[in-house]
């Protein structure tokens, strides 16, 4: 399964726009579906996208799961901020245990 981000969005910004992409990801996810994500014709990235779309899923389902989804075209300014929202989220899930109550 292909899910072209152009489709519904103009950019990978937006924390409404990563929410849309978690629901259409979450449901090929269920289906153990092969997932690639094309970034074709994106240009704007920012982590609030990401945090609510693949890592919000990766917390859920595990972050094995979303390594599987392939990423097409994206730029490398994109990949950084993918990564970067991963990596955070997977220090907040290895970390989760050393919150303190205030």
């Amino acid at each position: 399964m292909i899910i072209q981000l152009k489709s519904f969005t103009n950019d990978a910004a937006s924390r409404t726009k990563g929410l849309q992409l978690k629901t259409k990801l979450e449901h090929a996810i269920k289906e153990e579906r092969n997932i690639s994500v094309d970034f074709d014709g994106i240009d704007k990235f920012a982590s609030p996208f990401f945090n609510n779309s693949f890592s919000a899923l990766g917390i859920q389902y595990g972050f094995e799961i979303i390594e599987k989804i392939e990423l097409l075209n994206i730029s490398d300014n994109g990949k950084l901020v993918f990564d970067s929202s991963i990596e955070n989220a997977k220090f907040l899930t290895d970390h989760n245990d050393q919150k303190t109550d205030k």
